[in-house]
């Protein structure tokens, strides 16, 4: 009788020790670079004609500012995680998924876009 009421006082100690995990993530700079109503990057900032003042007017401040030598660089990025799993005493199943959404402009020492890369949402 007492190795009965042990089993099922562990059995109900490891049911309540046991938890789901569920949880999500957003970091960074809003990605509206990417906005799906809006025309394609390539269409919508020129090299040569479009300056760092449109860029943050329309995109805001970049995730990071870099300088290489006579040229700019804005970086925006954004992040979102989820994360899903399963806690126990003896066992463990956590799975983690990341997403990035980036755009990378390279402008000149007059401040004119010379390149440019964004990410496929």
């Amino acid at each position: 009788m007492q190795s009965t009421c042990k089993f099922v006082l562990l059995a109900l100690l490891g049911t309540l020790m046991a938890s789901c995990i569920s949880a999500t993530s957003e970091r960074g700079v809003e990605p509206l670079w990417s906005a799906e109503e809006s025309e394609p990057a390539s269409e919508r900032w020129k090299v040569g004609k479009t300056s760092k003042r449109q860029i943050l007017k329309e995109l805001g401040p970049p995730s990071q500012v870099v300088t290489l030598g006579d040229e700019t660089v804005f970086y925006y990025l954004r992040e979102n995680m989820k994360v899903n799993g399963l806690v126990l005493l003896v066992y463990n199943n956590v799975r983690v998924s990341a997403e990035y959404d980036r755009a990378i402009f390279f402008f000149n020492k007059k401040g004119m876009l010379t390149e440019l890369s964004v990410s496929n949402s």
